[in-house]
């Protein structure tokens, strides 16, 4: 019997507390990517936005991301993994209230901007603590549970959409209500965030051996605690054997052909997944279902089956296909079904009129986002940690 077998109950808790708490990350990475799409038809009305205004709405959260993401790796082995996810649930929080409060288009920028880094980060800095404190046989599985909360926040976002566009939805500034909630989860990764540990790897690192070791006793049995303890500053003492330390990512990168080859094959790949088309429904769903002929009420209430399809797509991969099926099959016939499904929707746009065409696009929408959660939308981050070495 493995010594993860023998994990007490309390250790058992512990562990799965500790790593719930860091999927928070991943939550508010879905919900505040999601939350707009029902919130966009309010907001262009209201602030009476250009085309221009609206596209730089949609984007400047994503590049917000995008720096968060970049600068999150070196600021998460500064700060440590625990106290950066802290400081970034106060940044969630900020640009939540700053969203919503926002007087201007200017000062709505600047929120999304700020909320877009917090989601960098914490799609970097999350999987990254669940992978540190997570033994090696429940890696995998805990790793992926941000993944599935990503989906989840989403499916919240799409969910509180529509019950406030039920309830308030002929007030003007409705937009409102819908971003300040995005202000709830964060504070449940601070509360939760608050009351973890350290990632031991990192207090390892940083010479705070005694320290990573009570934490590890905490979430392994004290024999299997002690060797991970042990093989941890054993890996550490080798890389510096090698000066591995010393000479910098980037280094290490270029002048070593296989992995820069290997660098620019994940990029490519993760380049591809996101122009598949999910992110057009995900920002986009409400307005393609209202131009489609839906009402703006009945687009946000149907707009939640995007939601559904998509955590349903993700669970049925995880739990059901990505053990019994190649990863290049399911990738293969992932696409070829998007591909159909896309051309699908033209033709239903293009050929059908009425309440006809509205439900077959909505049917046909959903369907894809759970064909791709359901293949490369998780597969993508299988693909990615299979492919790089340690």
């Amino acid at each position: 019997m493995s010594l993860l077998m023998n994990l007490n109950p309390q250790q058992r808790k512990r562990l799965h507390q500790i790593a719930l708490v860091a999927t928070f990350g991943g939550l508010l990475f879905g919900y505040d990517t999601g939350v707009i799409n029902g919130a966009f038809s309010s907001l262009k009305a209201d602030m009476a936005l250009t085309p221009t205004s609206e596209g730089l709405v949609m984007g400047v959260l994503l590049i917000g991301a995008a720096i968060g993401s970049v600068c999150g790796g070196k600021l998460a082995d500064f700060f440590g993994r625990r106290k950066y996810l802290l400081y970034l649930s106060f940044v969630f929080f900020f640009g939540a209230l700053c969203s919503a409060l926002a007087p201007n288009i200017a000062s709505l920028l600047i929120a999304r901007f700020l909320l877009g880094y917090a989601v960098g980060g914490a799609s970097v800095t999350a999987p990254t603590f669940i992978s540190e404190v997570a033994p090696t046989e429940m890696r995998g599985k805990l790793t992926g549970l941000n993944e599935v909360a990503i989906v989840i926040g989403q499916l919240a976002a799409f969910a509180v959409n529509a019950a406030i566009g039920s309830l308030w939805g002929h007030l003007p500034e409705v937009w409102r209500y819908m971003l300040l909630v995005q202000a709830i989860p964060s504070i449940f990764l601070l509360v939760g965030m608050w009351r973890s540990p350290e990632s031991p790897r990192w207090l390892i690192s940083k010479n705070r051996r005694e320290e990573a070791l009570v934490i590890l006793k905490q979430i392994r049995p004290e024999q299997r605690a002690i060797k991970e303890y042990e093989d941890i500053i054993m890996l550490m003492d080798i890389e510096k054997e090698n000066k591995l330390h010393a000479k910098g990512a980037f280094h290490i990168i270029f002048n070593t052909p296989w992995i820069l080859k290997l660098l620019l094959v994940g990029i490519a790949w993760a380049a591809i997944q996101q122009t598949s088309g999910v992110n057009v429904i995900m920002y986009y769903g409400t307005e393609i279902l209202k131009s489609a002929g839906f009402s703006e009420r009945t687009s946000l209430i149907c707009n939640v089956l995007n939601g559904v399809f998509s955590v349903g797509g993700m669970l049925f991969g995880v739990l059901y296909l990505v053990d019994r099926f190649k990863r290049k099959t399911l990738i293969v016939n992932g696409f070829a079904i998007m591909a159909t499904l896309h051309l699908l929707i033209a033709v239903a746009d293009y050929t059908m009129t009425g309440d006809i065409k509205a439900t077959v696009i909505w049917l046909l929408g959903a369907l894809f986002v759970g064909v791709m959660q359901g293949t490369i939308g998780f597969l993508t981050w299988v693909v990615l940690a299979e492919l790089f070495p340690l």
